[in-house]
This record gives structure tokens, C-alpha cells and sequence, in this order.
């Protein structure tokens, strides 16, 4: 697809093409809804992969068996494998690994196995070790078992029982468990179709931002850096890089195009609201693309923005001041994140309010919060510009206009870390 064919050097988009400021802003139930669909429909890239190195990806396609499940009858117990009716005449035994037991057991004759050997032909059904002795070389049943012992068929695997060759044993779209991992390996599977992580970059925007050492008065460090590479990480996608990009819509808009195909999402930080010095929304515009979520009704964060460029990446736009741009992106990034991954959107969790907690008025508010026994208390020390409060919670509570009371059971989103 082309780029936009606009000067790349423009410091000025017309007016009419900056969106208006919505007289509303979206609704933050609306908006995570619109950033999963908008993930989903970012186009999946694949990758094959070995079945060990799989753990949490996500499956581009079915997974077949290669073998039946299991591959051969096999005894369930340790004990033994037993024809006909006893007392059994004891033969060689059977252990796990053994190959070629094509010998038929006569009737009246007993062989010790293994839990996992090969049961012969001719096995009526293995008794268990704690219902046989032995007397020399004839076996009988153990005191106070039951005659019947061992029932027809008693603990023995079938070939074939769990799944036959052919048969799909995880369906595409399954986020791979420890489970079924070892399902699959088990049927013969060396490697696995999922879906590539999907890659991210992140720009980080301001003049008075510094990436190391002690800010000079009027200067700040970058705390987005050092921070969101390895969450994203963590969550699931590919970081590509960090690139630090000065208040300025021509070098926004460079930024904004640069990851094309090499990004799938572009995360920018700064620049969301409608100061002088914020590009972020008419480089979007500028760059071609367009806004699915223009500010959102939560405090802090409201200034977040989603947008789609014309290459159907998407730009997640997160205010700059520290503790909004963290909650947006708990708030609103973790569902792209989620549709990104093929994962359907992570339910929201619940709290039991501590105290009463004062809403914004219209929107949500999201509350970092610890929990004690006497249930979520708020965090002191947190507003946009400050990280104490988010730095010490346990859990961040999404609270209503209205606010909540003592007791009340409040929504609240596990914190991905």
C-alpha cells in the first residue's frame, strides 16, 4: 500500500483534517471494546515453531496427531499381565521400553510388567501388584481379594484410545498450556504453526525528555523507556526498539512511518492532547491513517488515542505524564494487546472497596489501590504526574462516576506484572 503522498517536511496539516474534538468522550468500556476488535483485524503473521519453545503462543492451526494415543496396548499398573484364569505359571517379565513382544501369553500363564510396557498378545488383563503373591513360580491372588480379579480388560491402555492418527487434538486459535504441550508431543508433534508475536515500537516524544542521568532543571527522564519494552515483552509481543522524537509534527510523522513493515503496532507516548507541542493526532491524519478512539472518559488518561495508520498498523497514543500513560495502557492498550495475540479480551477482576472512594463526576476513575484484610485501600501519592501510588499497588480499581462505598464490590484490572 502507498504511503501518504503528502510533504513528509509539513509542519502544518490543514485544519480540516485534524478531527474535531469529540463534544464526548468515549466511553472506557466502548473504548477497550474497539481496541480488541481493532487488534484482531491487524493481519496475522505466522511462524513455525519447535513444540518446546511454544509455551503461550497462540496456534495458526490445528495440531494432528502424527500416531494413535497411545501408540500400542500398554499396562496401566504395575503387576501382572495375566491369561486365562489363575493360579498364572510366572514367565519372563515385561519392562517399559521393551520392544517385540509378539509371543502370545498361553492361557494359565502370568509375566510381570511395567506401568508403560507393552502388554503381549493374549493379555486378558493385568492385575495390579498389591492383588497378586507369588509362590515360587506360580502366581495366585493376594488374601481377601475378590475371586473375580482381575476383571476383563483391567488396567490396560488401548491403542488408539485417547485420539487415533488423523485426529485433531488442539484446535487453531488455542493459547498453548503446559498440557497441551505434552499432548502434543506425545502424539508425535516436533513443531508447531502459532502466530508470530506480534512486533511493537515505541516513540517516545518530548524535547525535554533525557534518556539517562539526572534531568537538568526543565528537563525530564524518560521513564517510558526503560519500562514498556520489557512489559510488552512480557506480555506477549516483540519489542523493536525505543526512538526519542522531539515535539515536531514533520519528524511525528516520520516516526509514525518509519516501522512500516517492520512494526504492527507503534506505541507513542507524549503528544496526545491539544497543547502547542502535541502532533501525535494530526500526524496520525497527516501520516494517512485515521482515529478509532479520540480521549477516552477516565481519569487519568483521557487524552489516549487509538488510531489506524494506512498501512493497518495501529498507533496507540498514551498521554505523557507518567501515571496516565501507564493506566491508558492498562486500560485500553491491554485489549489491542489481547486481539493482537488472538486472545479473546481479559475479563476485569473485582475488589471489595476498603473505604469510601469519591468518583470523577462522569467517566471512571482508575484508582491504584493495595488490599488488606479489610479490602482495596487507595494508594497515597497518585495523581497523572506520580508513579508512587502505581508503584505500590497491588491492583488498580476502575471506579464509577458516583464513586464506591465501604463494602462495595468495585471492577478492578489484574495488573500484568
Amino acid at each position: 500500500m502507498p504511503l501518504h503522498s503528502g510533504p513528509a517536511n509539513s509542519r502544518a496539516v490543514p485544519a480540516s483534517a485534524v478531527p474535531e474534538s469529540p463534544t464526548v468522550d468515549a466511553d472506557w468500556f466502548e473504548a477497550r471494546r474497539i481496541a480488541h476488535v481493532a487488534g484482531s483485524a491487524v493481519p496475522v503473521r505466522t511462524e513455525h515453531l519447535p513444540i518446546g519453545e511454544a509455551l503461550g503462543r497462540t496456534l495458526a492451526d490445528g495440531v494432528v496427531a502424527l500416531a494413535s494415543l497411545p501408540g500400542f496396548a500398554s499396562s496401566a499398573m504395575d503387576g501382572w499381565a495375566v491369561a486365562g484364569g489363575g493360579p498364572w505359571e510366572i514367565g519372563a517379565a515385561i519392562l517399559a521400553g521393551e520392544v517385540g513382544v509378539a509371543v502370545p501369553l498361553e492361557p494359565g500363564t502370568a509375566r510381570p510388567i511395567a506401568t508403560g510396557a507393552m502388554v503381549p498378545p493374549g493379555t486378558r488383563a493385568v492385575l495390579r501388584a498389591e492383588h497378586g503373591i507369588e509362590q515360587g513360580d506360580t502366581l495366585g491372588l493376594a488374601p481377601g481379594v475378590d475371586g473375580h480379579e482381575p476383571r476383563d480388560g483391567a488396567h490396560i491402555r488401548l491403542a488408539g484410545e485417547e485420539a487415533p492418527s488423523g485426529a485433531v487434538l488442539l484446535a487453531a486459535d488455542r493459547i498453548l498450556t503446559p498440557p497441551q504441550i505434552a499432548l502434543a508431543a506425545a502424539a508425535g508433534v516436533d513443531e508447531v504453526l502459532v502466530r508470530a508475536r506480534p512486533r511493537v515500537e515505541l516513540v517516545v516524544l518530548g524535547a525535554e525528555i533525557i534518556a539517562e542521568g539526572v534531568p537538568a532543571p526543565g528537563r525530564v527522564r524518560d521513564v517510558f523507556g526503560p519500562q514498556l519494552p520489557a512489559l510488552l515483552e512480557s506480555l506477549g509481543l516483540r519489542s523493536v526498539g525505543v526512538r526519542r522524537v522531539h515535539d515536531d509534527l514533520a519528524l511525528t510523522v516520520a516516526a509514525l512511518r518509519a516501522g512500516r513493515g517492520e512494526t504492527d503496532l507503534v506505541i507513542v507516548t507524549g503528544g496526545s492532547s491539544r497543547g502547542p507541542s502535541d502532533h501525535a493526532r494530526a500526524a496520525i491524519v497527516a501520516s494517512g491513517g485515521r482515529l478509532l478512539v479520540d480521549r477516552v472518559a477516565m481519569r487519568p488518561g483521557h487524552p489516549v488515542m487509538l488510531g489506524r495508520l494506512c498501512d493497518g498498523r495501529l498507533a496507540l497514543c498514551l498521554p505523557g505524564n507518567p501515571a496516565a500513560g501507564l493506566l491508558a495502557l492498562l486500560g485500553v492498550g491491554l485489549p489491542v494487546v489481547d486481539g493482537l495475540l488472538g486472545r479473546p479480551p481479559a475479563d476485569l477482576c473485582s475488589e471489595i472497596a476498603g473505604c469510601d472512594i469519591a468518583g470523577s463526576g462522569r467517566g471512571v476513575s482508575l484508582v491504584a489501590a493495595v488490599v488488606r484484610d479489610g479490602g482495596a485501600q487507595p494508594c497515597d501519592r497518585q495523581s497523572a504526574a506520580m508513579l508512587s501510588g502505581l508503584a505500590d499497588a497491588d491492583t488498580v480499581l476502575v471506579v464509577g462516576p458516583d464513586g464506591a462505598r465501604r463494602g462495595d464490590r468495585v471492577a478492578a484490572i489484574r495488573l500484568p506484572w
